[in-house]
């Protein structure tokens, strides 16, 4: 019988929809449609091999270099008003 998820490993999994999402948040200012959707492709591709992941170090570490990937990204495109988890994002809604 295979053991399900533990609270802390459904909780994780949360932690890592959020960064993705503010990850997808942040390539809006992105101006090119093409570089953004192979942004959101790279982004998606980090989160999704971790959905069937039940060790809960292995997604901690993957979630925190996630972010740490992110932080470094971020700027390097010019986006702006990704700060952390729970910021809001600067720039208006189209």
């Amino acid at each position: 019988m295979r053991k399900g998820p533990s609270l802390q490993n459904f909780i994780l999994q949360i932690e890592l929809l959020r960064a993705y999402r503010a990850a997808v948040r942040a390539t809006r200012p992105l101006p090119d449609s093409h570089t953004r959707r192979e942004t959101l492709d790279w982004l998606r591709s980090d989160i999704e091999r971790l959905r069937g992941e039940l060790d809960d170090e292995v997604i901690r570490s993957n979630l925190s270099t996630f972010r740490r990937n992110l932080k470094t990204f971020t700027p390097a495109l010019g986006m702006s008003g990704l700060s952390g988890t729970g910021a809001k994002l600067i720039g208006q809604r189209r």
